[in-house]
């Protein structure tokens, strides 16, 4: 097996290299070491004390909100106060609310009954052992306004999903009638308890944490609180440190400590490259010996070998190919003499390789020559298919023009037999009375079978008595059916398929905008409360029939004053609600006496008007009748819970044919308003 040279020299170099980089590394790795053990214990030290102050400051910020509340002029007399039970409620709940330790609040009275709870439990009895403990030591302190902190394990003192450990730590703050008494002996009138559970603790604490780590609380008396992040690894290895962490400020009397041990799921042992330092030195030691021994061998042993490669360089040189076989020793080497041996007979291949590519070339160059023509003939077909769409695209900017001046259905229909003449179509718009199809070159019993609400996309396709159909949805902005067009044809392109979509936009648009228009100005001319018409209406359509009565004084014209009594009394026995109620259902009562071709209005508030087609002195006397009939029925208007107001109006009529068609409006409006003056003198009442 021959040797290779570039192994050899890899080999020789590892050997020279491996002293230095093995003392250097291990210098540097020792040095790391060493700064992340500092890092790692200032780490703990920083989240010990974090915790702790943390862990102070929520308690303090809790004894300060407890001693603003233990002075509270309300709170104090919630307790002997029923009526004020809605401010103890709000105050409790604002305390457990805006502070993350507190979850449950009481207010009990001197002999510990409950006075209110914000999620506590009502009639709770667990406050037994806090009652004496509390009890005495309130009586054997010398200060006043004190709080005292205690744990709790094993009790119900909130519900369980808020606390479901049974464990955690109650505060109580007794509450005095003043405070001006400072200093004297006297007996709270009651207690305000606090409940922290164990889990708002854990809570507030583990922001602070991250994951791996986590920190055990223990006090005399109480379970172990465990805050942790994350999952904690049992067989990681862990650093700890013990912090005295205390529940004590200015307000509390009796402080509370806890032993508190931090956990960090870190290694920070022995470095075992320390150790192996010294062992790692002497190996070095002993490679570089064996790598000078090995570099005076190897300089001999490459030597010779690279000599006689050096001869047989020469005799090519010399146009001599006849080498003569030796001991090489590396396969390297032999190699290298084997492609000097062949390098005539490959420069010869190459040259016939050469000339064979040449004539591929040639071929090449046709086949390229063709493409070159075929890609210019699809080019000149796509500028074709741009022309036409511009040239269309051009076709549906004047449509737009002549949508809004002329009829729909011509339009519509001219314009898509321009763009497409090969093709039959087929139109029913739902936007006005007639809602037939408009076809041009396909029948119309082929597209009664087209339900366009039974697709949801709004292009699909049809077959019809073996007839593809290309089916188009015209819909609003709120994608509300507005109709349909339909394209007799077998396939669509998809430029085709682009342009009519866009012609499909344009149409829609404008018949948006056309119903719109016309909502508006029905909404113009409409009474919103009774959905008759307006004055605005009237003063047009009044000014219409005197325009008429002058051309044609043949044609009398009758009008009805209507005004409703009593309106302003049930607004204001039964409210507006009443007050509409009335208005709507006089108005509909007056319609329903009507002919078809008369025309009710609202004129505003309590009056109504009636403009009578054709309407001479016989016209006016019957429809005066039937509003009498009216009148002596009982019509009312009434409410869901029961109230109801008759209906009774006043009125005056007049006729084109006894009265000047200027005249008209005040004749009838006086006679309205002495028919109302005499309602209300008959009813012993001033009009309103």
């Amino acid at each position: 097996m021959k040797l290779k040279l570039k192994s050899s020299l890899a080999l020789l170099m590892v050997f020279v290299a491996v002293l230095p980089a093995s003392i250097i590394g291990g210098l540097l790795i020792k040095q790391q070491t060493e700064v992340e053990t500092n890092y790692r214990v200032d780490l703990i030290d920083r989240l010990s004390t974090t915790l702790k102050q943390e862990f102070n400051y929520r308690f303090y910020l809790l004894s300060t909100a407890l001693d603003v509340l233990s002075r509270d002029r309300l709170l104090v007399q919630g307790i002997d106060d029923f009526f004020l039970t809605s401010h103890v409620d709000a105050t409790l709940a604002n305390l457990v609310d805006n502070t993350p330790l507190v979850q449950a609040a009481y207010l009990v009275d001197a002999n510990w009954n409950e006075v209110e709870n914000y999620n506590g439990i009502n009639g709770i009895n667990s406050f037994s052992g806090l009652k004496v403990l509390l009890n005495q030591k309130v009586s054997t302190s010398k200060n006043t306004g004190d709080q005292w902190v205690f744990n709790y394990a094993d009790e119900s003192l909130m519900p369980d999903r808020f606390n479901p450990s049974h464990k955690g730590i109650a505060i109580g703050v007794p509450i005095y009638q003043s405070t001006l008494t400072e200093g004297l002996k006297r007996n709270p009138l009651g207690y305000l308890i606090v409940v922290v559970p164990v889990e708002n603790i854990i809570k507030v604490l583990r922001p602070y944490l991250k994951d791996g780590e986590h920190v055990i609380f223990h006090h005399n008396g109480m379970d172990k609180i465990v805050v942790y992040k994350g999952k904690i690894d049992p067989l990681t290895p862990t650093v700890s440190k013990t912090e005295v962490v205390t529940i004590d400020n200015k307000y509390i009397t009796e402080p509370m400590s806890y032993n508190a041990q931090v956990f960090m799921n870190k290694y920070l042992g022995e470095n075992p490259f320390t150790n192996s330092l010294k062992i790692l030195t002497i190996v070095a030691i002993i490679v570089v010996i064996l790598a000078l021994l090995t570099a005076t061998i190897s300089y001999r042993w490459f030597a010779k070998p690279l000599t006689y490669l050096m001869d047989s360089v020469r005799a090519c040189l010399g146009g001599n190919y006849n080498i003569p076989s030796k001991d090489l020793r590396f396969s390297e080497l032999i190699m290298v003499n084997n492609l000097i041996q062949k390098m005539a007979m490959t420069i010869k291949a190459q040259l016939s390789d050469l000339e064979d590519k040449n004539t591929k070339l040639m071929t090449f160059n046709d086949q390229l020559e063709n493409k070159v023509h075929e890609k210019t003939l699809e080019l000149t077909h796509s500028l074709q298919r741009e022309e036409k769409r511009r040239t269309m695209l051009q076709s549906l900017l004047s449509f737009s023009n002549k949508l809004q001046h002329g009829d729909i259905h011509s339009t519509v229909m001219t314009q898509l037999v321009s763009l497409y003449p090969y093709a039959g179509w087929g139109m029913k718009l739902f936007v006005n009375q007639n809602n037939n199809w408009v076809c041009e070159g396909v029948s119309e019993i082929c597209l009664d079978s087209i339900d366009a609400d039974a697709h949801c996309s709004d292009y699909f396709r049809v077959n019809s008595d073996e007839t593809i159909l290309q089916c188009f949805k015209i819909v609003d902005t709120h994608n509300k059916l507005l109709g349909v067009i339909v394209m007799k044809t077998p396939n669509i392109e998809r430029d085709d398929y682009e342009i009519i979509s866009l012609f499909i936009r344009q149409l829609s648009a404008e018949l948006e905008g056309r119903l719109l228009n016309e909502e508006l100005e029905r909404s113009a001319i409409t009474d919103p409360l009774t959905g008759l018409s307006n004055r605005k209406a009237f003063d047009v359509d009044f000014d219409e029939w005197v325009k008429v009565t002058h051309r044609y004084p043949e044609q009398y014209l009758g009008l009805f004053m209507i005004d409703l009594n009593g309106l302003k009394q049930a607004n204001d026995e039964y409210g507006h609600h009443m007050g509409d109620q009335l208005l709507i259902e006089t108005g509909r009562l007056i319609k329903s006496v009507c002919r078809s071709t008369d025309k009710v209005y609202r004129l505003g508030g309590d009056e109504y008007a009636i403009i009578i087609k054709h309407g001479d002195n016989a016209g006016c006397n019957q429809l005066k009748e039937r509003l009498l009939q009216l009148l002596m029925e009982d019509h009312y208007a009434s409410l869901p819970p029961g109230d109801k107001v008759g209906i009774h109006f006043a009125m005056g009529s007049a006729s084109t044919e006894s009265h000047d068609v200027h005249t008209i409006y005040q004749v009838a409006d006086k006679a309205m308003y002495l028919d109302k003056k005499a309602y209300y003198d008959q009813m012993g009442k001033k009009p309103r």
